[in-house]
Order: structure tokens, then sequence, then C-alpha cells
């Protein structure tokens, strides 16, 4: 299911946690923000074209294994 309108933003959230009337409109902000900010991430990673292997990548930020 995708998340487009308020209404499913909201039963999925309410189907997640207790929800109050109030928590609603920051829950759909949040959403809407995060879908955003995923097709803009999105735009600027060029396609890879293959599968990446994630056992030759690091656990850490530091490089280590």
């Amino acid at each position: 299911m995708e998340y487009r309108t308020d209404e499913q933003i909201i039963a999925r959230g309410r189907q997640i946690a207790p929800l109050t009337d109030a928590d609603l409109p920051p829950l759909i902000t949040l959403v809407i923000g995060v879908r955003e900010y995923c097709r803009l991430m999105e735009s600027l990673m060029p396609e890879i074209g293959c599968e990446i292997d994630v056992t030759k990548m690091s656990r850490n930020m530091d490089g280590d294994a």
C-alpha cells in the first residue's frame, strides 16, 4: 500500500500506534517530508545498473569490518 493520501497515512499510523487527533497533522507532514526527501535523493543518485555486494562494505563510518 502506498501512503499517498492523508487518509491512507492516518489509517496506517493507527495500525502501528495509538494516535490522538493532535498527532495526525505532524505525522502527515513527516510522511510527506520523508517521501519528498527520498524522491530528491533518488534523483541525485546515478543508476547503478547492477546489484551492490554489501558483503564488501564496511560496517561503520571508519571503514572497520
